[in-house]
């Protein structure tokens, strides 16, 4: 403890004021959570200082919010330009982040080890993380100061883990306050962060989306109203026909670049690494929707404006070859019973969680710290659900039924969990009636069709009534009506990408009133008696 003595202008005269405060230095640092589910980019670092100013630096914001602090207090130095890390999806990159994490620190801090330091950590989703993992680091490391202590960490979304990166209370000062901004409708808190991701930038580096996007492009500029065509009972052959086998070819150019992109892509994985060992299942699949594709092309190409025969369903159907297609549908939406034996379900599982798939590791995740804690420290909750402009939509208790139903599948672990969660999943993407109309079409059809093509036609209708009772039983009805059409909202709230967004990334937006009394009460430093708002 020491004595200050700091210049006040009262009344338009300069007085002196005496205070005693502790010497303490508070330091606050900013670490960035996963950037992206698997950091797209392929590069490093992209979990950088912009990550906490949003789109203009002059916003109010939790960045900037924090920022205002600094002159309120007597030494309060904050950290937030300096500290990055790869922001992957694994273990290991977080493990990186932490050793970095102190090594910044040593580094920028060398002349106060011998100071009387608190720390004060605000880590956003895996940031959180970052810094338990710090926490370990430090508990071991020779190198970490004596006099300095951990103060307060603020959790922003971390999901906490049961095995991987569990807080050490070694480093931590004995009144370290324990501040947890959670929103209830965090869909990647609460089940996404279960999955630790394999490091797929060498896979990510191989990704070259530009024929991708071309064959995209080129469906996209398909005319699909041509295909209603196909429930008239005559077909005109000089206009309606061309027109329909115009469309198709132009769909069929799409697909077959589409698919050529996407192979390319397969090819590059590597023997041994990720994905090797789907490698031949996947280029089979594709392979046979691209010489689908490229095979009929050429004669819904050559048969647009003179086709001998006419046009009219029946010849659509065999330009198309129809029982070709049926077949490599029937084989990808293959499925008897249920998603036991569905094999789209069952690739994707392998995908997933096979050796070679993109997961390192399951590790159930919580929203709250309180077993990492162990009721040794003040835990400061800070909901913010009624912050989420998702709460307005009132489908409180529909969300609550799927996230309940994810979470237990999760935790229970017992066989096709996998399966059953991607489902879940799946479900959630489209309505229960969408699978209403290709039902419809087939049965239409099959009062035209015999032989091989109704054979076909037939098992696919009983492999998409299988998935249409599959998604009628998991959907959650979770999207307000208003927001189903509403096309002037490019994350629709309650949709799974606006549940793993921008529900996950509200708690970083600012900072709560709760978050920021218990931040201050933490500080060390002693308020600044010449400060003025």
């Amino acid at each position: 403890m020491g004595q200050h003595t700091f210049k006040l202008q009262i009344g338009g005269q300069e007085r002196s004021a005496s205070v005693d405060i502790l010497e303490v230095k508070d330091i606050v640092m900013f670490v960035a959570g996963t950037t992206d589910p698997i950091n797209t980019t392929g590069g490093n670092h992209h979990a950088n200082k912009t990550y906490w100013q949003g789109e203009k630096a002059d916003l109010e914001n939790l960045w900037s919010a924090v920022k205002e602090l600094k002159p309120q207090y007597l030494d309060l130095h904050i950290l937030d330009k300096f500290f990055s890390w790869s922001g992957d999806n694994s273990n290991e990159e977080r493990t990186k982040a932490a050793e970095r994490l102190l090594d910044l620190f040593l580094r920028v801090y060398s002349n106060w080890t011998d100071e009387e330091v608190f720390l004060h950590l605000i880590g956003h989703s895996h940031g959180g993380n970052v810094i338990n993992q710090f926490t370990e680091i430090i508990a071991e490391s020779p190198d970490f100061p004596e006099k300095w202590k951990v103060k307060s960490i603020m959790y922003l979304s971390t999901p906490f883990f049961q095995k991987q990166h569990q807080l050490n209370h070694a480093k931590l000062h004995s009144d370290c306050k324990i501040i947890n901004v959670y929103n209830e409708y965090d869909i990647t808190q609460r089940f996404v962060a279960d999955f630790t991701l394999k490091n797929l930038e060498i896979l990510l580096s191989n990704f070259d989306d530009a024929v991708i996007k071309r064959g995209i492009t080129i469906i996209q500029q398909t005319d699909f109203s041509a295909f209603d065509l196909l429930g008239e009972l005559n077909i005109n052959n000089k206009t309606e026909g061309p027109f329909l086998w115009t469309q198709t070819e132009n769909l069929l150019e799409g697909v077959e670049e589409l698919f050529s992109g996407i192979i390319s892509y397969v090819n590059t994985f590597e023997d041994g690494g990720i994905l090797s060992g789907q490698k031949a299942e996947l280029l089979l699949r594709l392979g046979e929707i691209h010489t689908w594709a490229s095979t009929q092309r050429p004669i819904f190409d050559g048969n647009r404006t003179t086709r001998r025969g006419g046009y009219g369903r029946s010849e659509f159907l065999d330009d198309l070859n129809f029982v070709g297609l049926m077949g490599i549908a029937n084989t990808i939406f293959s499925i008897d019973t249920g998603i036991q034996d569905s094999y789209l379900l069952g690739l994707l599982d392998s995908i997933s969680t096979s050796p070679t798939g993109i997961t390192d590791r399951i590790d159930d995740t919580t929203w709250t710290p309180e077993e990492q804690v162990q009721g040794k420290f003040e835990i400061i909750p800070v909901p913010i659900l009624d912050k989420d402009p998702y709460h307005t939509r009132n489908k409180k208790s529909q969300y609550d039924g799927f996230i309940t139903g994810v979470e237990n599948c999760v935790k229970a672990n017992k066989p096709f969990t996998i399966r059953e969660l991607l489902m879940r999943l799946f479900s959630q993407l489209i309505a229960p009636t969408a699978l209403d109309g290709a039902i419809s079409k087939i049965n239409s059809l099959e009062w035209v069709i015999s032989g091989a093509n109704d054979r076909a036609a037939k098992t696919l209708k009983a492999n998409l009534i299988q998935y249409r009772g599959l998604i009628q039983q998991y959907h959650a009805d979770l999207i307000a009506e208003t927001d189903i059409e509403n096309t002037s909202l490019a994350i629709k709230p309650g949709s799974l990408p606006y549940l793993a967004m921008d529900s996950h990334n509200l708690s970083r937006t600012a900072l709560f009133p709760k978050a920021k009394e218990a931040l201050t009460s933490a500080f060390g430093s002693g308020k600044n008696p010449g400060y003025k708002e």
